[in-house]
Order: structure tokens, then C-alpha cells, then sequence
């Protein structure tokens, strides 16, 4: 069953999106006490509309599309395939540090729809597609990337018909322009490409040998070299280990502030490219611990093919 258009109109729409996007707090308990009783599930990011709007709160409560895909039934891609009278998009969610992601398909479309993890997240995402880096950005709502979905399998979830010294070059030459790319771009991706110590990927490999690197949650556009923001010293410094066991040892907020003033010396005195480096080092651990969960045969392939196509031209 399909409806032919959207029961909202404009304006309707406007202030639902509002009230959802950035993404909202818990509702108070203000809020549960008005409601009487806790509201379902897929009503808890609608809190904010129960004071605004009422009888527009009412409505969407007793929509199909919200029952299903609660806040997701009104980013700007799936009103429009409601609008194109299509079925009620297949959803579920997933997600590992960074919180629930929804992903949405509906015939051959796939969508994931993901909250921000850092101010400048949807920039650089816009930027990692546009090089063929990261998957592709679909207009959203504040706070939220909306992006195709990147089928395949994780890196490091490679069955082993499919760690053969071919794939592996493929992957090695594919996972080297995409950085490649980001570094010419401007981009310091930081963060685990190929293996973690959890064993967790960030490269998606397509059946067809394609890669795409997902997750730019700490990544940093390096356009105002030498400034940086504090949350930017702090997502470079975070995926480091001092960062985790200084964040466990400080006693203080102003311990943390201290030492991010002084990293943020360190990275002003570095150059971009020393910045970048570090992408390289992350590449080179992560291959040594796929190799240690893949096996070893992989690595001199996927290396040979990482350094052929991370050269730039001419070099």
C-alpha cells in the first residue's frame, strides 16, 4: 500500500522538520507528565511538536510512515519517494561508536541516514564524494548526514575466496587513491582505514573490487591551517592512544583543556602534510593488524598497490 502524496502540507512539513532536526534531547519529564503516559517509541523525537503543535503532534502519531520510520519519514529524500507514491521504505538500524544510524531501501535506493559527530562532518563528506572518496550526499536536515548507502563488505569481513593477491592489489590500489584524493582535497581522514585493534573497518570493498571509505565522524578540513577549532584539536587528538589514557587520567576539565591547548600548539607548528601523514601511519597499522586477523599473504600485495596509486602523478 502506497500513498500518492505527502498528507503535509509545507508548512506542516517545515515545522515537523524543525522540531526534529538538530537532534533533540530526551524529552523532559515536563513532557511525560503533560503526555499522561510514554508516548511510543517512534514519537520520542517528536516531543518538541506536542507543545508547538497539538493536533499536528495528534496527526503524525497516527501516521503509517512515522509508526515505521519514526524521525526518518521526513528527511527530504524519502518525502520525496512518499510524493512518488512508492511503499514504505524497508528500515532498520545500525551503528557501531557513533550512535544509530537508519537505513532506508526502497526498490533499488538505499539510504543511511546518520547525526553529526562533528561541526564540520557534512563539508567534508561533501567534499570525500565529490573525489569519489565517500558516498554520496543527499540534501538533509540540520545535524544529520543523508548519504547512499555503501553495499559490500567491510574490509576486515572479507571471506577468504576474496583475499586473493588480485583482490588484494585492487584493494591496496583503490584504498591508495582514495587518500590520495582527500589529501589533495585537503582532508586528513584520521582514523582506522583498513583494521582497528577491534578488528573494525572503515573501507567498504563492492563485490566488484570498488572501495569506498566511510565514517569522516573525526575527520579535519585542513583549509585554515594553521587555525583549528578546539573540537578539531580534539578530533585529532582523539583517536590517538595518550589522548584515551590522558582523558582517563585527568582530573579536571581544566586538566583536558591544558593539554588540548598544547596539542593544538604541536599541530599550528605542524605542516599539512606532516598532518596527513598520520593517514599513511593509520594504513600501515591497520594493514598489520588485518594481516594478523586475514591472514599474512594479504599484505604484500594490498601494500604494493596502496604505494603505486597514493604517488602522486608526476612523482
Amino acid at each position: 500500500m502506497s500513498d500518492a502524496a505527502s498528507p503535509y502540507t509545507a508548512e506542516e512539513v517545515a515545522m515537523i522538520q524543525r522540531a526534529i532536526a538538530p537532534p533533540p534531547p530526551a524529552p523532559p519529564a515536563e513532557f511525560l507528565a503533560v503526555m499522561g503516559t510514554m508516548p511510543p517509541d517512534w514519537m520520542l523525537p517528536f516531543w518538541k511538536l506536542s507543545d508547538l503543535e497539538p493536533d499536528l503532534f495528534i496527526r503524525v502519531s497516527q501516521d503509517r510512515w512515522v509508526m515505521a520510520l519514526a524521525q526518518y519519514a521526513f528527511f527530504p529524500t524519502v518525502l520525496e519517494w512518499r510524493v512518488q507514491g512508492r511503499s514504505i521504505p524497508a528500515f532498520r538500524t545500525a551503528g557501531r561508536t557513533r550512535g544509530p544510524v537508519g537505513i532506508l531501501q526502497s526498490g533499488g535506493d538505499q539510504l543511511a541516514i546518520k547525526p553529526f559527530q562533528n561541526s564540520r562532518e557534512d563539508e567534508i563528506a561533501s567534499i570525500a564524494a565529490s573525489v569519489d572518496a565517500g558516498p554520496r550526499q543527499f540534501p538533509s536536515l540540520p545535524g544529520y548526514l543523508a548519504e547512499q548507502f555503501a553495499d559490500g563488505s567491510f574490509f576486515t569481513d572479507l571471506p577468504p575466496d576474496r583475499r586473493d593477491t588480485a583482490t588484494m592489489r585492487l584493494v591496496g590500489l583503490e584504498l591508495g587513491g582514495i587518500l590520495r584524493r582527500l589529501h589533495e582535497a585537503g582532508i586528513y581522514y584520521n582514523d582506522a582505514t583498513l583494521a582497528d585493534p577491534q578488528g573494525r573497518s572503515h573501507l567498504i570493498v563492492a563485490d566488484d573490487g570498488g572501495c569506498t571509505l566511510i565514517d569522516f565522524g573525526v575527520s579535519l578540513l585542513l583549509d585554515r591551517h594553521p587555525e583549528y577549532s578546539r573540537e578539531e584539536v580534539r578530533n585529532f587528538a582523539r583517536t590517538l592512544p595518550m589522548y584515551r589514557i590522558f582523558a582517563g587520567m585527568a582530573d579536571n576539565r581544566e586538566e583536558m583543556d591544558r593539554f588540548l591547548t598544547q596539542f593544538g600548539t604541536q599541530m599550528a607548528q605542524a605542516t599539512r602534510r606532516d598532518i596527513q601523514a598520520r593517514d599513511l601511519k593509520f594504513a600501515q597499522q591497520g594493514l598489520a593488524i588485518a594481516g594478523q586477523k586475514l591472514g599474512q599473504d594479504i599484505i604484500p600485495p594490498l601494500r604494493d598497490g596502496f604505494l603505486e596509486a597514493y604517488r602522486p602523478a608526476g612523482n
